[in-house]
């Protein structure tokens, strides 16, 4: 494998385990931070008006992603002027729809007694919905973000970009904290917000444009034909966000109404401390994007076969090593966390434990279809096999206690398992038998296609 290459994939999957690392220092840190100089009235109050906004985020309706895929996969065929036109085309569409969108957000914020709604008695109506606004134009300019990494990771950027979006986040997130302990109101702490993400946003405009210059932005180049080429996966890349809802925030209702509260204390302490697993191994699969996407774009079948056997080889082991070192010391690690407060179910626990290993295998594998936009049956499966998984748990429930809601979601992840192999094989042209065999040698990453072997438009297996 050339060097080059090599580079690209360790500084991507070291790049992208910067995010969990910089994700866990904001929650550690700011809990205390506020409580301290807010108090838990005022910063429950400020949790339930920061959660609002975030909904806005939907309104891109995955286009980021798939215009990223989409241009990557241009720029490998040496096809610039098309990726600029993709470009251009989804940050129109992104800043016209979530500016409308967001604008009617916010008259309605004005018009309504939001503020009754959600019990919130620290704030004025005035301050609620002054707040509000200012946290929609927070997650516009959020939404922007997508938009900006499209243009690294197209053109080979990635890590870069991702390192730059996580610099951005923390010292957004540290002027707020900043701003509570100088005593700043919600609002002020609110504006705080916007103003360094905007700052951010630019500086990494300024950088995306010295090193590829060839991109611009502007309105000109954004075509209607461009937009419905990228429509149906974008909306079935949505079925994702959907299915994740279903498979946390739903399974934990679930469990509450099978079990009560007691036990949906147990199901998420347990659920959080096992995802670990997934958290590790989640690095790879988002590491290896970007190449597939460019490996796919240039045709080049048998680095993209090899790029994905090395992936799941790598992902297993590095989620069967985290899941043996929680299974050794889980018990410790659970008791010291929850003061022993709570319970372990150990039954739940090694369930969970298995079924993070599974989950980690396909998310690696599906990336395959996701970086090549074909993964429209693959995202409508996981919908349908996560919303089936509620009612399913809870039948289970009624009889194995909160080990059924663990046997739900292992079924889950068994038949994405089945789902997704399959089909990242039949995208890659590689057999089940060959790829079995890739997993128990050495790894091995090749870079050199026979004319044979092109795969410059894959289709979607049946």
């Amino acid at each position: 494998m050339k060097q080059g290459l090599k580079n690209r994939l360790f500084h991507a999957i070291g790049a992208t385990s910067i995010g969990p690392v910089v994700t866990a220092i904001i929650q550690i840190v700011s809990v205390p931070v506020f409580l301290h100089f807010w108090g838990a009235k005022l910063y429950g109050e400020w949790l339930v008006l920061s959660a609002i906004p975030i909904y806005l985020g939907l309104t891109d309706f995955g286009f980021g992603p798939v215009a990223a895929n989409d241009m990557t996969m241009l720029v490998a065929r040496g096809e610039k002027s098309a990726a600029v036109d993709v470009f251009q085309s989804t940050w129109v569409l992104t800043t016209g729809v979530s500016a409308s969108i967001g604008l009617c957000f916010a008259i309605a914020l004005w018009a309504l007694p939001i503020e009754r709604w959600l019990k919130i008695t620290l704030l004025s109506g005035g301050q609620v919905s002054a707040i509000l606004c200012v946290l929609c134009i927070y997650i516009l300019l959020d939404m922007q973000w997508t938009v900006i990494e499209a243009g690294f990771r197209c053109d080979g950027n990635y890590a870069l970009g991702v390192v730059l979006g996580n610099i951005a986040r923390f010292c957004t997130n540290a002027s707020s904290l900043i701003a509570v302990a100088l005593y700043a109101s919600p609002l002020v702490v609110a504006i705080t917000l916007v103003s360094v993400r905007l700052l951010g946003n630019w500086s990494c405009q300024v950088v995306l444009l010295r090193k590829s210059p060839w991109l611009h932005y502007g309105y000109r180049r954004a075509q209607v034909g461009v937009i419905r080429k990228l429509f149906r996966p974008a909306i079935a890349y949505m079925a994702f966000p959907a299915g994740n809802a279903f498979n946390f925030q739903g399974m934990t209702v679930v469990v509450g109404a099978a079990l009560g509260p007691i036990a949906v204390v147990m199901f998420s302490t347990l659920r959080t401390l096992t995802r670990f697993v997934y958290q590790a191994a989640n690095t790879i699969g988002i590491g290896i994007w970007p190449e597939l996407s460019a490996a796919f774009g240039s045709g080049n079948r048998l680095l993209a076969r090899n790029i994905h056997r090395c992936a799941c080889q790598a992902s297993l082991g590095l989620s069967a090593a985290a899941a043996l070192f929680l299974a050794i010391f889980g018990d410790a690690i659970y008791g010291r966390w929850t003061h022993h407060k709570v319970a372990m179910d150990h039954h739940l626990f090694h369930l969970l434990l298995i079924e993070v290993l599974a989950n980690s295998f396909w998310f690696t594998s599906a990336i395959v279809s996701i970086a090549c936009n074909r993964h429209e049956k693959q995202a409508i499966v996981y919908l349908a096999a996560t919303a089936l998984s509620l009612p399913a748990a809870f039948a289970l429930m009624t009889r194995f206690g909160l080990t059924g809601a663990g046997i739900s979601l292992l079924l889950v992840d068994l038949c994405m398992i089945g789902y997704v192999l399959n089909h990242s094989l039949a995208l890659l042209h590689d057999s089940l038998s060959e790829f079995v065999c890739a997993l128990l040698r050495a790894p091995t990453l090749g870079v050199g296609v026979p004319k044979t072997c092109s795969l410059t438009t894959p289709k979607e297996p049946s």
